[in-house]
């Protein structure tokens, strides 16, 4: 079901923002995904994203949607110093990825959009979160470091599984990882901690 009247309760908000001067890019989404399949008709995010850019506010996307986010690389690639792209990715393994991720795009899509949108001039950043396997998680940075500006990591909580991991050594590996291949990071705090 489509709310109807979501887009007039945003634009309300957008002019907000806009007359409070925020400076801080307004992320679509991180508690669902913003190319969802519904949002292949309604377009929601493409109208947001507009409402966003005609009121001089950024935007940063996340998502898992792959090649259904690529319609509106467009409207991010006109705007470029108000836009950021992203992407979720967890796994290198197709089998744990649609365990996990059932309904996502695979990894590799992901990655592949990724590399369209840097290609077009877009800033790009990965969400290495949550770490579930952290051999995967290294990997994805071997598959996407020249085309990715941004990593944010962090790691799994609340999973038995993972009392075994060396938290504090798998941190200081991506660290030293990321600095080798000079990309920039932000380690969030549940796995600072360590």
């Amino acid at each position: 079901m489509v709310r109807t009247d979501v887009l007039k309760k945003f634009k309300k908000d957008v002019l907000a923002l806009e007359e409070s001067g925020e400076k801080r890019p307004i992320l679509l989404s991180f508690t669902t995904d913003p190319y969802q399949p519904l949002d292949v008709k309604e377009q929601l995010t493409r109208k947001a994203i507009e409402l966003l850019h005609d009121h001089g506010l950024k935007v940063e996307i996340l998502t898992k949607g792959g090649k259904r986010s690529e319609r509106d690389f467009d409207l991010l690639s006109k705007n470029p110093e108000l836009s950021s792209y992203g992407a979720t990715l967890v796994f290198t393994d197709e089998n744990m990825r649609k365990e996990v991720e059932p309904n996502a795009a695979s990894t590799f899509e992901r990655i592949e959009s990724l590399q369209k949108a840097h290609e077009l001039g877009i800033y790009t950043f990965v969400s290495l979160e949550p770490v579930w396997d952290p051999i995967q998680t290294l990997e994805i940075i071997d598959l996407t470091h020249e085309f990715v500006d941004l990593y944010k990591v962090g790691k799994l909580n609340y999973n038995k599984q993972n009392k075994n991991v060396d938290w504090e050594n798998f941190r200081e590996t991506v660290i030293t990882k990321l600095d080798k291949c000079g990309n920039s990071y932000y380690i969030k705090k549940s796995l600072r901690e360590f």
